[in-house]
Protein backbone atom coordinates (compact mmCIF):
# COMPACT_ATOMS: atom_id res chain seq x y z
CA UNK A 1 0.00 0.00 0.00
CA UNK A 2 2.90 2.40 1.19
CA UNK A 3 4.49 1.77 -2.79
CA UNK A 4 1.21 2.60 -4.24
CA UNK A 5 0.71 5.83 -2.39
CA UNK A 6 4.32 6.53 -3.47
CA UNK A 7 3.89 5.86 -7.01
CA UNK A 8 1.29 7.89 -7.13
CA UNK A 9 2.63 10.30 -5.06
CA UNK A 10 5.63 10.46 -7.54
CA UNK A 11 3.29 10.50 -10.58
CA UNK A 12 0.94 13.80 -9.23
CA UNK A 13 4.55 15.46 -8.45
CA UNK A 14 5.79 14.65 -11.90
CA UNK A 15 2.81 15.74 -13.46
CA UNK A 16 2.44 19.23 -11.59
CA UNK A 17 6.52 19.69 -12.49
CA UNK A 18 5.25 19.24 -16.04
CA UNK A 19 2.26 21.67 -15.60
CA UNK A 20 4.30 24.69 -13.97
CA UNK A 21 7.77 23.86 -15.83
CA UNK A 22 9.47 25.06 -12.53
CA UNK A 23 12.70 27.16 -12.87
CA UNK A 24 14.67 25.94 -10.35
CA UNK A 25 15.00 22.42 -8.82
CA UNK A 26 14.98 22.65 -4.87
CA UNK A 27 11.88 21.80 -3.59
CA UNK A 28 12.33 22.55 0.32
CA UNK A 29 12.10 25.98 1.71
CA UNK A 30 11.52 28.04 4.64
CA UNK A 31 8.97 30.06 6.12
CA UNK A 32 10.75 33.36 6.75
CA UNK A 33 7.73 36.10 7.89
CA UNK A 34 8.73 36.43 11.63
CA UNK A 35 5.45 37.19 12.84
CA UNK A 36 4.38 33.91 10.61
CA UNK A 37 2.89 33.03 7.40
CA UNK A 38 -0.93 32.53 6.36
CA UNK A 39 -1.43 29.56 4.31
CA UNK A 40 -5.11 30.04 2.50
CA UNK A 41 -6.93 27.58 0.37
CA UNK A 42 -6.84 28.91 -2.61
CA UNK A 43 -4.63 31.05 -4.34
CA UNK A 44 -4.43 35.22 -3.64
CA UNK A 45 -5.42 37.32 -0.80
CA UNK A 46 -8.76 36.90 -0.41
CA UNK A 47 -8.36 32.77 -0.08
CA UNK A 48 -9.44 31.14 3.13
CA UNK A 49 -6.54 31.24 5.91
CA UNK A 50 -6.44 27.79 6.99
CA UNK A 51 -3.51 27.74 9.47
CA UNK A 52 -0.48 30.60 10.32
CA UNK A 53 2.58 29.26 9.88
CA UNK A 54 5.50 29.89 12.31
CA UNK A 55 8.59 32.02 11.29
CA UNK A 56 11.02 28.70 10.46
CA UNK A 57 8.38 26.13 9.00
CA UNK A 58 10.17 23.79 6.25
CA UNK A 59 7.82 23.06 3.32
CA UNK A 60 7.42 20.79 0.57
CA UNK A 61 6.38 23.34 -2.54
CA UNK A 62 5.91 23.78 -5.51
CA UNK A 63 8.03 26.28 -7.43
CA UNK A 64 6.82 29.13 -9.72
CA UNK A 65 7.15 27.97 -13.13
CA UNK A 66 7.30 30.04 -16.37
CA UNK A 67 3.49 30.37 -16.89
CA UNK A 68 2.73 31.97 -13.44
CA UNK A 69 2.72 35.73 -12.67
CA UNK A 70 4.14 37.77 -10.71
CA UNK A 71 2.34 39.98 -8.34
CA UNK A 72 2.63 42.21 -5.66
CA UNK A 73 1.45 42.40 -1.96
CA UNK A 74 1.95 45.78 0.33
CA UNK A 75 3.44 44.96 3.60
CA UNK A 76 3.19 48.09 6.02
CA UNK A 77 3.89 50.21 2.97
CA UNK A 78 6.67 48.36 1.63
CA UNK A 79 6.49 46.88 -1.98
CA UNK A 80 7.22 42.60 -1.89
CA UNK A 81 7.06 41.17 -5.57
CA UNK A 82 6.35 37.24 -5.59
CA UNK A 83 4.06 34.59 -6.57
CA UNK A 84 1.29 32.78 -5.02
CA UNK A 85 2.99 28.73 -4.75
CA UNK A 86 1.16 25.50 -3.61
CA UNK A 87 2.77 24.45 -0.40
CA UNK A 88 2.94 21.38 2.18
CA UNK A 89 4.03 21.30 5.67
CA UNK A 90 6.53 18.18 5.68
CA UNK A 91 4.83 15.67 7.36
CA UNK A 92 5.51 11.76 7.64
CA UNK A 93 3.23 9.16 5.16
CA UNK A 94 0.34 8.55 7.67
CA UNK A 95 -0.64 11.98 8.23
CA UNK A 96 -1.28 12.49 4.43
CA UNK A 97 -4.71 12.78 4.87
CA UNK A 98 -4.32 15.67 7.44
CA UNK A 99 -1.98 17.74 4.84
CA UNK A 100 -4.15 18.92 2.00
CA UNK A 101 -1.56 21.73 1.61
CA UNK A 102 -2.28 25.47 0.98
CA UNK A 103 -1.36 28.45 -0.69
CA UNK A 104 1.09 31.47 0.15
CA UNK A 105 2.90 34.26 -1.18
CA UNK A 106 6.71 33.22 -2.19
CA UNK A 107 7.93 36.81 -0.96
CA UNK A 108 8.12 35.63 2.77
CA UNK A 109 10.02 32.37 1.55
CA UNK A 110 13.61 31.31 1.64
CA UNK A 111 16.18 28.26 1.32
CA UNK A 112 17.82 29.30 4.71
CA UNK A 113 17.01 30.85 7.97
CA UNK A 114 18.78 33.88 8.48
CA UNK A 115 17.75 33.97 12.46
CA UNK A 116 16.83 30.84 14.90
CA UNK A 117 13.62 30.63 15.77
CA UNK A 118 13.26 31.60 19.15
CA UNK A 119 10.72 28.46 19.71
CA UNK A 120 14.13 25.70 18.76
CA UNK A 121 16.47 26.77 21.01
CA UNK A 122 15.95 24.22 23.29
CA UNK A 123 15.46 21.30 20.96
CA UNK A 124 17.79 18.43 20.88
CA UNK A 125 18.32 15.10 19.30
CA UNK A 126 19.55 13.67 22.63
CA UNK A 127 21.50 14.56 26.00
CA UNK A 128 22.98 13.11 28.98
CA UNK A 129 23.87 13.73 32.42
CA UNK A 130 26.49 11.64 33.80
CA UNK A 131 28.41 11.41 37.24
CA UNK A 132 32.49 11.75 37.53
CA UNK A 133 32.47 8.13 37.08
CA UNK A 134 30.58 8.52 34.02
CA UNK A 135 27.43 6.57 34.66
CA UNK A 136 24.29 8.43 33.03
CA UNK A 137 21.85 9.93 35.43
CA UNK A 138 19.59 11.00 33.05
CA UNK A 139 19.48 10.66 29.59
CA UNK A 140 17.10 11.68 26.71
CA UNK A 141 17.14 10.04 23.21
CA UNK A 142 14.79 10.62 19.84
CA UNK A 143 15.15 7.60 17.27
CA UNK A 144 16.14 9.15 14.79
CA UNK A 145 17.20 7.37 11.45
CA UNK A 146 17.91 7.57 8.05
CA UNK A 147 14.03 7.15 6.97
CA UNK A 148 12.26 9.11 9.81
CA UNK A 149 14.92 11.70 9.58
CA UNK A 150 14.35 12.61 6.01
CA UNK A 151 10.66 12.08 6.68
CA UNK A 152 8.33 14.19 3.93
CA UNK A 153 6.33 12.15 2.04
CA UNK A 154 6.98 14.00 -1.10
CA UNK A 155 10.74 15.01 -1.11
CA UNK A 156 13.55 14.68 0.91
CA UNK A 157 12.28 17.56 3.58
CA UNK A 158 12.69 17.48 7.62
CA UNK A 159 11.40 20.24 9.80
CA UNK A 160 14.57 20.95 11.68
CA UNK A 161 12.87 23.86 14.00
CA UNK A 162 10.22 21.95 15.17
CA UNK A 163 9.66 19.42 17.74
CA UNK A 164 10.82 15.58 16.58
CA UNK A 165 7.56 13.34 15.45
CA UNK A 166 9.96 10.15 16.57
CA UNK A 167 9.79 8.47 19.56
CA UNK A 168 11.40 9.73 22.97
CA UNK A 169 13.37 7.89 25.25
CA UNK A 170 14.04 8.93 28.77
CA UNK A 171 16.33 6.99 31.25
CA UNK A 172 16.37 8.46 34.29
CA UNK A 173 18.24 7.16 37.13
CA UNK A 174 18.47 9.88 39.73
CA UNK A 175 14.82 9.89 40.12
CA UNK A 176 14.64 13.25 39.11
CA UNK A 177 11.05 14.75 39.84
CA UNK A 178 10.62 15.92 36.27
CA UNK A 179 10.19 11.87 35.49
CA UNK A 180 9.62 11.53 31.26
CA UNK A 181 9.79 15.44 30.95
CA UNK A 182 13.31 15.55 28.96
CA UNK A 183 12.72 19.03 28.08
CA UNK A 184 12.10 20.35 31.46
CA UNK A 185 14.83 18.95 33.08
CA UNK A 186 16.62 20.11 30.57
CA UNK A 187 15.82 23.74 31.29
CA UNK A 188 16.47 23.26 35.04
CA UNK A 189 20.02 22.54 34.08
CA UNK A 190 20.41 25.92 31.74
CA UNK A 191 18.82 28.66 30.10
CA UNK A 192 19.24 30.05 26.41
CA UNK A 193 18.41 33.26 25.29
CA UNK A 194 19.30 34.93 21.93
CA UNK A 195 21.08 38.34 22.59
CA UNK A 196 22.82 40.89 20.23
CA UNK A 197 26.59 41.05 20.43
CA UNK A 198 26.70 44.81 21.06
CA UNK A 199 24.74 44.41 23.85
CA UNK A 200 27.08 41.80 25.58
CA UNK A 201 30.43 42.49 24.20
CA UNK A 202 31.46 45.19 26.82
CA UNK A 203 30.50 42.50 29.53
CA UNK A 204 33.61 40.17 28.58
CA UNK A 205 34.97 38.96 31.36
CA UNK A 206 39.19 37.66 31.36
CA UNK A 207 39.69 34.28 32.66
CA UNK A 208 43.28 32.97 34.09
CA UNK A 209 42.08 30.12 31.41
CA UNK A 210 42.13 31.36 28.60
CA UNK A 211 44.08 30.42 25.68
CA UNK A 212 47.33 32.63 24.71
CA UNK A 213 47.04 32.32 20.90
CA UNK A 214 50.71 34.64 20.72
CA UNK A 215 54.00 32.73 19.83
CA UNK A 216 52.62 29.31 18.02
CA UNK A 217 55.48 27.25 16.57
CA UNK A 218 56.04 27.13 12.93
CA UNK A 219 54.53 24.05 11.13
CA UNK A 220 57.27 21.77 9.27
CA UNK A 221 55.53 20.63 5.95
CA UNK A 222 57.06 16.70 5.15
CA UNK A 223 54.20 16.74 2.11
CA UNK A 224 52.35 19.83 0.76
CA UNK A 225 52.52 23.10 2.27
CA UNK A 226 50.60 25.40 4.25
CA UNK A 227 48.02 26.59 1.44
CA UNK A 228 47.85 23.09 -0.01
CA UNK A 229 47.63 21.23 3.01
CA UNK A 230 49.83 18.09 3.72
CA UNK A 231 51.24 16.66 6.74
CA UNK A 232 53.28 18.18 9.06
CA UNK A 233 54.64 18.29 12.48
CA UNK A 234 56.01 21.19 14.97
CA UNK A 235 58.46 21.43 17.70
CA UNK A 236 56.91 22.58 21.39
CA UNK A 237 59.24 23.63 23.89
CA UNK A 238 59.21 22.67 27.80
CA UNK A 239 59.96 24.12 30.94
CA UNK A 240 63.13 21.25 31.70
CA UNK A 241 64.74 22.52 28.15
CA UNK A 242 64.07 19.83 26.01
CA UNK A 243 61.47 19.86 22.84
CA UNK A 244 58.70 18.13 22.36
CA UNK A 245 58.09 17.24 18.91
CA UNK A 246 54.27 16.89 17.48
CA UNK A 247 54.11 14.61 14.92
CA UNK A 248 50.73 13.23 12.52
CA UNK A 249 49.30 10.23 12.84
CA UNK A 250 49.93 8.43 9.04
CA UNK A 251 48.66 5.20 9.91
CA UNK A 252 45.05 4.30 9.07
CA UNK A 253 43.05 7.22 9.30
CA UNK A 254 45.68 9.95 8.93
CA UNK A 255 45.17 13.20 10.61
CA UNK A 256 47.20 16.03 11.74
CA UNK A 257 47.77 17.78 15.08
CA UNK A 258 46.96 21.45 15.10
CA UNK A 259 48.52 24.17 18.17
CA UNK A 260 45.83 25.99 19.47
CA UNK A 261 47.96 28.10 22.12
CA UNK A 262 48.71 27.72 25.94
CA UNK A 263 46.90 28.27 29.06
CA UNK A 264 49.71 29.29 31.85
CA UNK A 265 47.33 28.97 34.79
CA UNK A 266 47.20 24.86 33.72
CA UNK A 267 50.93 24.49 32.71
CA UNK A 268 49.55 23.04 29.54
CA UNK A 269 49.53 23.83 25.77
CA UNK A 270 46.57 23.00 23.92
CA UNK A 271 46.18 20.84 20.58
CA UNK A 272 43.78 19.50 18.81
CA UNK A 273 43.55 16.51 16.51
CA UNK A 274 41.48 16.96 13.57
CA UNK A 275 39.66 13.56 12.57
CA UNK A 276 35.80 13.33 12.30
CA UNK A 277 36.10 16.72 14.43
CA UNK A 278 38.46 18.06 16.68
CA UNK A 279 39.24 16.44 19.67
CA UNK A 280 41.30 18.94 22.19
CA UNK A 281 43.88 17.32 24.49
CA UNK A 282 47.03 19.32 26.43
CA UNK A 283 50.39 19.07 26.76
CA UNK A 284 52.32 19.32 29.67
CA UNK A 285 54.88 22.25 29.44
CA UNK A 286 57.24 21.24 32.08
CA UNK A 287 57.08 16.80 30.95
CA UNK A 288 55.87 16.80 27.30
CA UNK A 289 53.11 14.68 28.81
CA UNK A 290 49.32 14.27 26.83
CA UNK A 291 47.04 15.32 29.33
CA UNK A 292 43.09 15.70 29.34
CA UNK A 293 42.13 19.15 29.37
CA UNK A 294 39.11 21.27 30.37
CA UNK A 295 38.23 24.47 28.12
CA UNK A 296 36.54 27.53 28.64
CA UNK A 297 36.78 27.55 32.18
CA UNK A 298 34.75 30.36 33.53
CA UNK A 299 36.19 32.97 35.58
CA UNK A 300 35.94 32.78 39.69
CA UNK A 301 33.36 29.50 39.24
CA UNK A 302 34.15 25.89 38.81
CA UNK A 303 31.77 25.17 35.00
CA UNK A 304 33.68 24.52 31.72
CA UNK A 305 31.45 24.39 28.38
CA UNK A 306 32.98 22.59 25.40
CA UNK A 307 31.72 22.06 22.19
CA UNK A 308 33.01 20.88 18.47
CA UNK A 309 31.84 19.71 14.90
CA UNK A 310 31.70 15.53 14.72
CA UNK A 311 31.61 13.74 11.50
CA UNK A 312 28.20 13.49 9.83
CA UNK A 313 26.42 14.58 13.44
CA UNK A 314 24.63 17.64 12.76
CA UNK A 315 23.55 20.00 14.86
CA UNK A 316 25.66 21.63 18.20
CA UNK A 317 27.87 19.13 20.34
CA UNK A 318 27.71 21.02 23.41
CA UNK A 319 29.22 19.87 27.05
CA UNK A 320 28.97 21.62 29.88
CA UNK A 321 31.15 20.18 33.21
CA UNK A 322 30.81 20.89 36.69
CA UNK A 323 34.08 20.83 38.16
CA UNK A 324 35.62 20.89 42.08
CA UNK A 325 38.09 23.58 43.10
CA UNK A 326 40.83 21.11 41.62
CA UNK A 327 39.26 21.37 38.25
CA UNK A 328 38.32 17.36 38.40
CA UNK A 329 35.14 16.67 36.84
CA UNK A 330 32.25 15.80 38.76
CA UNK A 331 29.20 16.16 36.67
CA UNK A 332 28.42 16.60 32.73
CA UNK A 333 25.72 17.48 30.81
CA UNK A 334 26.18 16.34 27.17
CA UNK A 335 23.87 17.55 24.50
CA UNK A 336 23.38 17.31 20.81
CA UNK A 337 20.94 20.10 19.87
CA UNK A 338 18.53 19.94 16.93
CA UNK A 339 18.39 23.82 15.18
CA UNK A 340 21.53 25.11 15.64
CA UNK A 341 25.27 24.89 15.47
CA UNK A 342 28.41 26.22 17.37
CA UNK A 343 31.48 28.40 15.57
CA UNK A 344 34.27 26.00 15.99
CA UNK A 345 36.95 28.48 17.16
CA UNK A 346 36.60 28.16 20.67
CA UNK A 347 38.09 32.20 20.61
CA UNK A 348 34.45 33.25 19.50
CA UNK A 349 32.74 32.66 22.70
CA UNK A 350 33.52 33.90 26.08
CA UNK A 351 32.07 34.55 29.21
CA UNK A 352 30.02 37.58 30.75
CA UNK A 353 29.76 36.16 34.63
CA UNK A 354 30.97 33.27 36.10
CA UNK A 355 28.07 31.04 34.68
CA UNK A 356 26.92 33.40 31.58
CA UNK A 357 28.54 32.18 28.31
CA UNK A 358 28.03 34.11 25.26
CA UNK A 359 28.07 31.51 22.04
CA UNK A 360 28.54 32.19 18.40
CA UNK A 361 25.48 30.04 16.37
CA UNK A 362 23.94 29.77 13.13
CA UNK A 363 20.81 28.17 12.01
CA UNK A 364 21.50 24.43 10.91
CA UNK A 365 19.87 25.02 7.51
CA UNK A 366 22.70 26.61 6.39
CA UNK A 367 25.15 23.74 6.98
CA UNK A 368 23.45 20.51 5.93
CA UNK A 369 21.90 19.11 2.94
CA UNK A 370 18.17 19.27 3.06
CA UNK A 371 17.32 17.85 0.11
CA UNK A 372 18.45 15.69 -2.49
CA UNK A 373 20.63 18.74 -3.91
CA UNK A 374 22.89 20.30 -1.95
CA UNK A 375 21.59 23.30 -0.91
CA UNK A 376 24.09 24.81 2.23
CA UNK A 377 25.20 28.26 2.36
CA UNK A 378 28.90 29.34 1.61
CA UNK A 379 28.16 31.82 4.33
CA UNK A 380 26.43 31.18 7.80
CA UNK A 381 24.04 33.55 9.22
CA UNK A 382 25.98 34.25 12.21
CA UNK A 383 23.89 35.44 15.56
CA UNK A 384 24.84 34.57 19.34
CA UNK A 385 23.13 33.00 21.97
CA UNK A 386 23.63 33.34 26.31
CA UNK A 387 23.92 30.07 27.99
CA UNK A 388 23.46 30.11 31.74
CA UNK A 389 23.89 27.36 33.69
CA UNK A 390 21.71 27.29 36.32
Amino acid sequence: MRILLTVLLLLNYAFAKAETTPSYDKECIYVVAKSGLNMRDVAGPDGNVIMKLPYGTKLDWSPPGSRDVKTFVIDNGKKLEGYWVKVWKSVPYEDLKDNPGGYVFSAYLSYHLDDLPLLSLYLFNDFSYIDCNYESLYSATYQVNEDTYNYSAYIDCYPRYQEHVEPLTVINRMKSEYGDDATAFLKSKIKIEAVELEDVIHKKKISPYDIDESNKPDYIYNDGNENDGGWFKFNLPLKNGTVKTIEPWQGEFSYNHHYLGKIEALNLYVLYADFEGREYYGIDMETGEKKQIHLNIAPKSHYSVEFGHFYMVSGAQLEVKYLDKNLVLQNALSINFQSWEIDEELSSSFWISKNELILKVHPIDSAVTGTYYDDRKEEHSWQYLKLTIL
